[in-house]
């Protein structure tokens, strides 16, 4: 995938591009400046910091079983939304997704539009299906995920499981 330009409805303007780990400094940034109900409710637990290892997971892609992508904006360079998917270990063809959006630019339609960039490509790579692992309080990423054609799974708690599949859509 290409460098592309994302418009948003407000009329900002935003550069995405897939992750590469020569961008790990500007994720460890990106982390950083989260509030932290915004990390906790990415990661399901309070993070203060991202370790060393943690970030060489998240940089770790190869763009076919693992991919991410990052949104940049153009006027500071700074990196403020990631998208990714991890294919499952027991079945190659379904993958996990999440979605990272910094405070600032959540609520304006980002993460929403990103998602269905990754979906694309997760489609691409042969994935048939998409899953995500939400906490019960996370109405925004919730909406974003039913909007995007996901549903939950049965079960439930705190933590809930929401699918998507890709064939047919």
């Amino acid at each position: 995938m290409q460098p592309t330009r994302l418009e948003l409805a407000d009329g900002s303007s935003l550069e995405v591009r897939p992750l590469e780990r020569r961008d790990r400094a500007r994720l460890a940034d990106a982390i950083a400046r989260l509030s932290d109900e915004s990390r906790y409710l990415r990661f399901a637990a309070a993070k203060p910091r991202m370790t060393e290892r943690g970030l060489d997971h998240l940089v770790a892609v190869d763009h076919h079983d693992r991919e991410a992508l990052l949104a940049i904006d153009p006027r500071t360079r700074r990196g403020v939304a990631v998208v990714r998917y991890a294919s499952a270990h027991d079945e190659p063809r379904a993958a996990e997704v999440a979605v990272t959006v910094a405070d600032e630019w959540q609520g304006r339609g980002l993460g929403k539009a990103l998602l269905a960039m990754l979906i694309d490509r997760a489609r691409e790579e042969g994935k048939t299906e998409l899953r995500a692992s939400v906490l019960a309080a996370n109405g925004r990423s919730i909406a974003m995920l039913r909007h995007a054609g996901f549903t939950i799974r049965p079960g439930g708690g705190v933590l809930l499981e929401y699918e998507r599949p890709l064939a047919g859509y």
